[in-house]
């Protein structure tokens, strides 16, 4: 009988020792699954702001204008003859998605001696309280075609910019050998910088001059 008791206490032992193993063992692998969940989902969140990250830095690599022809409308001036207006043709750069001009920028600075002036234009359809304003129009429309506003600039597509250099604030008028430089910033992407020099003779009477 005793020994029988002996049996009956250490089986009983061994039980309550296998539950408690198994206790802890079921308590790891759920400390395990929640550790690998939060890894999981951190290396997710990771991966979007990598593609994310990627996708901005490709955009803004690729995203841009490329000029293709500049020329300038001369008038007669008090001082006598300068460009006043200036046209510039433009495109995308190869791959570069669609642009909406309406949130582009253009900056000009000219040095007249030594004095710089240094002006910032809006399209004229966006909103500020900026006088200083550039127009756009279309040369040629791919498919798909543009909006009503004339504003969104998809591949293929030819846009011509033009810039009453008379009209801005600061009077920007080019005169002979006169240089002005610009910067057409786009919303996303790379600027494009130009310089336009006044030739050394221009029309006596206005009419239209090359300037690339």
């Amino acid at each position: 009988m005793q020994k029988l008791a002996w049996k009956k206490r250490k089986m009983e032992e061994e039980g309550e020792m296998g539950v408690g193993t198994l206790l802890i063992f079921i308590a790891m692998i759920l400390v395990a699954a929640v550790a690998a969940g939060v890894l999981v989902q951190t290396a997710y969140k990771l991966q979007q702001q990598a593609e994310q990250t990627g996708n901005e830095a490709l955009a803004d690599v690729s995203t841009g204008f490329k000029v293709l022809a500049v020329y300038g409308e001369t008038t007669v001036e008090t001082d006598g003859v300068a460009i006043s207006t200036i046209h510039i043709k433009v495109a995308l750069t190869a791959g570069s998605p669609d642009i909406n001009v309406e949130y582009t920028i253009i900056e000009a600075v000219k040095t007249v001696g030594t004095t710089l002036t240094e002006t910032t234009m809006q399209h004229e359809n966006a909103t500020g309280s900026l006088a200083d304003t550039f127009s756009t129009f279309v040369l040629r429309d791919m498919a798909p075609v543009t909006d009503a506003g004339f504003t969104m600039m998809t591949a293929g597509d030819v846009f011509e910019i033009t810039i009453v250099l008379s009209g801005l604030v600061d009077d920007a008028s080019l005169y002979s050998q006169e240089e002005l430089n610009l910067q057409i910033m786009p919303k996303h992407g790379v600027p494009t910088f130009l310089t336009i020099v006044a030739p050394a003779t221009l029309p006596p009477t206005g009419g239209y001059v090359s300037l690339k």
